[in-house]
């Protein structure tokens, strides 16, 4: 689209405006457009603070939208792995992170493990010797799934702590799956080991009358989406609400739509 296009002259003028809605109203109108960011780069240093501050805006949102589409493409094709997906899952979450140093922190961390067969006894040893735990309270904490933030606090929901040992043991050859055992994520290891993150990283045989469910990638991955859902519900963070609404309803091949106003009707209020 090119910038002496009427409709684009009209709608970069109600940027200026000091009403609030209406200036809303026209970002609205730029985001379905498609991808005005090249277009809108000449004025991000405008005179006018508040036009600099809504294109910034604007801009986050497509850049938002195009990772969300990168991530939901690449689910679909079957290309990340358990940990590749998780880590692009933090990069939704925050932008900023960076996940060249949270895969450096983590192949130092493997490189601790002892000897060359590595076991479930093993990864636990280290986890607690590192104090990585689940916390009892304040669950309902993004950060508590951010690998990145993991990493550098020690403590971590359960699931994010599973997926971490998970990948040191990948990096260090050990083999195990990650399965629901009484509503927690854990992981168990092939002669039917099973170490559980959220209980002290206790390390057990299971017993036959024991029920497990085996977990895809994909489920892992809907659990972490799932919570920060939840997050951005209940802490009303509504442009978070449908960044992860929108997420999860494309990856069960349906669209944000099918979601309860106000992510369904009168969901452009909100969109991001």
């Amino acid at each position: 689209m090119k910038t002496t296009d009427k409709s684009f002259g009209a709608l970069l003028s109600l940027l200026q405006d000091d009403d609030a809605k209406v200036a809303s109203l026209a970002m609205e109108q730029f985001l379905k457009l498609g991808d005005v960011s090249a277009a809108l780069a000449r004025f991000q240093e405008d005179g006018d603070s508040r036009v600099r501050h809504r294109i910034h805006q604007i801009g986050s949102i497509v850049i938002r939208r195009k990772a969300r589409q990168a991530f939901i493409d690449n689910v679909r094709s079957g290309q990340p792995d358990l940990w590749q997906g998780v880590c692009q899952i933090n990069g939704l979450y925050d932008p900023q992170s960076s996940m060249d140093k949270v895969n450096r922190s983590v192949r130092e961390l493997a490189s601790e493990l002892p000897g060359i067969h590595v076991k479930a006894a093993d990864i636990a040893a280290l986890m607690k010797e590192k104090e990585f735990f689940v916390p009892e309270e304040d669950m309902l904490d993004g950060e508590l799934y951010m690998v990145d933030s993991v990493l550098e606090t020690r403590y971590g929901s359960a699931i994010a702590l599973c997926v971490l040992a998970f990948r040191l043991g990948e990096l260090r050859d050990w083999k195990a799956d990650p399965v629901l055992f009484e509503g927690r994520l854990c992981l168990l290891e092939k002669d039917g080991v099973l170490l559980d993150p959220a209980n002290k990283w206790k390390v057990h045989a299971l017993e036959e009358s024991d029920k497990l469910h085996k977990c895809a990638k994909k489920d892992v991955w809907f659990m972490f989406l799932s919570q920060l859902f939840l997050i951005a519900l209940v802490e009303g963070q509504l442009r978070d609400l449908y960044h992860f609404g929108d997420l999860l309803t494309a990856l069960n091949e349906g669209t944000i739509d099918d979601l309860p106003a106000p992510l369904g009707i009168g969901k452009e209020v909100i969109q991001a």
